[in-house]
């Protein structure tokens, strides 16, 4: 944990904050904390704490929220935990007290005895103990006591497991294990030489296995032949003077009073056996023979024949047959034996005459079941036949070849005479043939299936070995039929076959399946990191597909395990493509495995092993912080492997350091990043928002108004608190841009601050408020049509000039008093500029009078399109809006109805027509309702004409 627990100076200060609190708890695993000691902490910390720092006291630390701790020695120690929250730390302190650990061991005054007895235990421990516990082994009750030694007496012979419990007042206690082996001296003694002839002088030498403070002070010796010897050294020697088979023994006897027994190796010595004779049964015998070869002597128990030729073996029998391998004069020597103890040899001639059969053969690659034969008999062959065995003829020929039956076991018989000597003799063999077949009742199996392959029709050698080539597979050579393998080798394999081999007299016979056989399954394999870091996203690239296109794989499964800590995600995903995977901890390896099963119920699995590495602890302080420009900061890491902050020029004061002051000019975001040994990373960030300096500015320092007028004000820099005085005349003291109404001229003053007290500038507002002219355009005027008028109004002195609108019907525009002729009702503005150019504005309507003079209707009118007179309408002066006219027939029928026409608007008057159909010429009576421009309402009645 570098350098963490020198920051604890820094992050002191937080412990006066109470709004979080840091606290834990601890228990021994065993209960007693005793060296060694692993003690559970439990961290009871309040808030929302992003990261822990632990310091046991012992040089180590850890950051998990609740950690172990191992103490491998005594001692009090100061265990601190830092509890990291997003803007400060809080910590705490507690001691632990370890208690020593108990190192028992005991003594003995010997632990080796050769006869029971007793023995004295004493215990030497490292510390005042309160209690010891013996426990013998022997099946006696434990003996509990308060003093460190004990003497026990063990009573019979073993091997005894003694252990010792001793325990301290502070409850810490040790065992300590050892044995006591009580049993009697082990004994091993040779003897040499063990036969021959007498005298013989014996060589005998002891070995003795004693617990450390015995010795043998007798070895007594009974030699087998009625003598004894006492020696005190572990080598005597003793001469044999009578044949015969003697057994030897040993007794031992040791200072402490202990014995035992060994019976050595048998010897044997004898004479030279005398009165020896030997001969054979004939002097001369044909090759085919096994004479009788004969051999006596007094005393003799064995009889060492040698038949030359390097053909040498022994008998206790008198009599011995044996066959000669080739012909000609052999000298045979047989020598009498008397426990080993040789006579006189004896050698003869003998003649081995005639012939011996014998013949070589082998069959062609071409065709097996012929075969060549070469005779390579011995003598002078008078007479040659040959029996195949195969129901052929008899042959007579020292050469041939033959071809058997297809299949079967045929005894071959060589057999030759010597018409010289009489002598003749046969050679027998067995010749094998076949029409084997290669079978397999599959035509498919899924991979890693056993299946079986079989010879049918083979052939009945014993002694045949086997070579096998199928489903991809090499086996062999050996004797297993039939073969039963396991297939894994995916594939379509047609070249199957198996390589039979009868011996060096046949040519191998290869069987080839005939049919193709077919290994199926999903052939798997995918792509993914062989190592990543905890934080990152296990991807997994399949390219797994079926071996055969044509075998759909139904069935993908995924399984994540670590072996050993029973972590296993079974079946996390069933598609072919995983989802990205985040392992749950670091540790090495996991194991990723695919399964797929194809459509036929074919599968297979496919193990990858992937190593994951932790990520480094980091957690810096604090998370976001504000500055005043040209003021500095601390921040701060904790963190385990090596830091690297950035950005490198944003004015730190260390780029690699835990505690880093930074001076930066502009708000800056700075990262700090851990990097261990793994090369795995972490990141973490603080965010410096720096408040420079500024200056108030009026968006606008000087404003004039008119009075009873106001002015929207304005200050910068924005994203400030803003206090505005006076404020009774104001919208908003703390808006940025209010409403100002003031009655008189007013400097306004303005205070911006930033949000966290930094900095503050002010800076002043003024509004100059001008005088305001007056106007009254005079009463509404009512006026007969086409009359002239003058308007009456009434001015403030300080109007400096006049504008009325609308000026189409006034004799002036810009003067004080301008006329007008009433054609028609309207509405006057007069706006006036004071000399301080402020404006007022007044209105006044004129109306032309309401009479029925003003509704004018035609008498008649000619609706035939020629464009003059085609419609009926109201002619009006002064109206402002037609609301009915309505026209009926002389039957007082409707044939005309309008609303709200605007005045003198034609198309809006009646065509004549009634429902498309043009009207006769005729009287029409009108009916007419219209409102007067002044607001009065004038109906009309009357008749007129429909001309054609």
């Amino acid at each position: 944990m570098k350098n963490i627990f020198t920051l604890l100076a820094f992050i002191s200060f937080s412990n006066a904050v109470n709004s979080q609190t840091a606290d834990f708890t601890f228990q021994s695993t065993s209960g007693l904390n005793c060296t060694p000691a692993t003690i559970r902490f439990t961290s009871t910390t309040t808030g929302n704490p992003t990261g822990y720092v632990w310091n046991f006291g012992n040089n180590s630390g850890s950051n998990a929220p609740n950690p172990s701790a191992t103490y491998t020695s005594a001692g009090t120690f100061t265990v601190r935990l830092i509890v990291i929250y997003k803007k400060k730390t809080v910590q705490v302190s507690k001691t632990i007290v370890i208690n020593p650990a108990i190192v028992a061991h005991f003594v003995y005054d010997r632990n080796n005895l050769c006869i029971p007895g007793p023995v004295h235990f004493t215990a030497t421990v490292n510390d005042i103990i309160s209690s010891y516990q013996w426990n013998f082994g022997d099946n006696t009750p434990p003996v509990s006591t308060s003093a460190p030694s004990i003497t026990h007496l063990f009573a019979n012979f073993g091997t005894y497991s003694i252990s010792l419990k001793a325990t301290a007042a502070t409850g810490c206690s040790s065992q300590s294990f050892n044995t006591v082996i009580v049993d009697q001296p082990s004994i091993s003694a040779v003897v040499s030489p063990v036969s021959g002839c007498i005298p013989a002088t014996a060589n005998f030498n002891a070995t003795v296995g004693l617990p450390p403070s015995a010795t043998v002070t007798n070895y007594i010796w009974d030699f087998g032949d009625g003598s004894t010897a006492t020696t005190t050294t572990a080598h005597t020697t003793h001469t044999y003077n009578t044949t015969g088979n003697f057994t030897p023994k040993l007794h031992i006897l040791t200072n402490e009073g202990c014995s035992n027994d060994f019976v050595l190796q048998k010897v044997a010595f004898g004479i030279p056996p005398t009165n020896h004779i030997a001969y054979p049964e004939k002097t001369i015998f044909c090759g085919s023979e096994s004479p009788a070869f004969v051999s006596k002597a007094t005393n003799s128990n064995k009889y060492l024949w040698d038949f030359g030729q390097g053909d040498t073996t022994s008998v206790t029998d008198t009599v011995i047959r044996h066959k000669f391998r080739t012909l000609g004069t052999k000298t045979v020597t047989v020598t009498p034996m008397f426990n080993n103890c040789p006579g006189t040899p004896i050698s003869f001639i003998v003649n081995v005459i005639g012939v011996i059969a014998g013949f070589d053969y082998s069959n062609t690659c071409s065709d097996k079941k012929t075969f060549a034969f070469t005779d390579i008999s011995q003598g002078n062959e008078s007479t040659i036949e040959w029996n195949t065995g195969d129901g052929s003829p008899l042959l007579h020929t020292n050469n041939f070849v033959h071809t058997f039956p297809d299949t079967g076991t045929f005894v071959t018989k060589l057999s030759i005479t010597d018409n010289i000597t009489g002598c003749a003799d046969v050679n027998i063999t067995n010749i094998y043939t076949a029409n084997p077949l290669l079978t397999n009742p599959d035509s498919s199996v899924c991979k890693n299936s056993n299946t079986t392959f079989s010879i049918p029709r083979n052939y009945n050698n014993p002694d045949a070995l086997y070579v096998w080539n199928v489903a991809g597979l090499h086996m062999g050579p050996g004797n297993t039929v039939p073969m039963t393998i396991k297939a894994n080798v995916l594939g379509k394999f047609s070249n199957n076959f198996v390589i039979i081999d009868n011996g060096r007299q046949y040519c191998p016979d290869t069987i080839k399946l005939k049919n193709s056989f077919w290994v199926r399954g999903p052939l798997l394999d995918f792509n993914a990191p062989a190592e990543l870091c905890l934080s990152q996203s296990y991807n997994i690239t399949n390219s797994s597909r079926p071996f055969f296109p044509e075998d759909l794989i139904r069935l993908w499964s995924w399984n994540y395990s670590l072996p050993g800590l029973g972590y296993d995600s079974t079946d996390f995903s069933t598609g072919f493509q995983p989802q990205p995977f985040k392992f749950p901890y670091w540790a090495l390896p996991f194991k990723i495995k695919l399964t797929a099963t194809d459509m036929n119920g074919c599968s297979d699995t496919l193990v990858k092993p992937v190593m994951v590495y932790d990520i480094p602890f980091l957690r810096s302080i604090p998370d976001v912080d504000t500055l005043c420009s040209g003021h500095s900061a601390t921040l701060v890491a904790f963190h385990n492997d090596p830091i690297t902050w950035s950005p490198a020029n944003a004015s730190l004061s260390c780029a690699s350091c835990d505690t880093v002051v930074v001076n930066p000019s502009v708000s800056t975001t700075y990262y700090v990043k851990a990097t261990n040994r793994f090369n795995c990373s972490v990141t973490d960030s603080i965010a410096m928002y720096v408040y420079p300096r500024f200056t108030a500015e009026a968006v606008k320092p000087e404003n004039y108004i008119c009075a009873n007028e106001y002015v929207k004000l304005g200050v910068k820099p924005s994203g400030k608190i803003v206090r505005w005085s006076p404020a009774g005349s104001l919208s908003d003291s703390t808006s940025y841009d209010p409403i100002a109404f003031p009655k008189q001229n007013t400097v306004y003053d303005v205070l911006l601050s930033d949000s966290v007290g930094c900095f503050s500038s002010s800076t002043q507002v003024s509004v100059h408020v001008k005088s305001s002219p007056t106007v009254d355009a005079g009463p509404n005027k009512v006026y007969p049509y086409n009359t002239g008028y003058s308007f009456t109004p009434i001015y403030s002195n300080n109007v400096s000039s006049y504008t009325w609108s609308p000026a189409r019907l006034l004799t002036c525009s810009n003067c004080a008093i301008p006329n007008g002729i009433a054609s028609n009702s309207e509405t006057y503005t007069v706006t006036v500029t004071s000399d301080s150019g402020c404006v007022a504005t007044d209105k006044v309507s004129v109306f032309v009078e309401c009479k029925g003079a003003d509704l004018l209707l035609p008498t008649a009118f000619t609706p035939n399109r020629d464009n003059l007179n085609d419609y009926y309408y109201p002619i009006t002066r002064g109206i402002k809006k037609v609301t009915r006219f309505s026209i009926y027939n002389r039957q007082g029928q409707l044939v005309y109805d309008a609303k709200d026409l605007m005045p003198n608007h034609k198309q809006a008057g009646w065509d004549g027509n009634v429902k498309g159909l043009p009207q006769a010429s005729a009287v029409f009576i009108y009916t007419v309702e219209a409102i007067c421009e002044a607001g009065e309402t004038l109906y009309d009645k009357g008749s007129f004409v429909l001309i054609r």
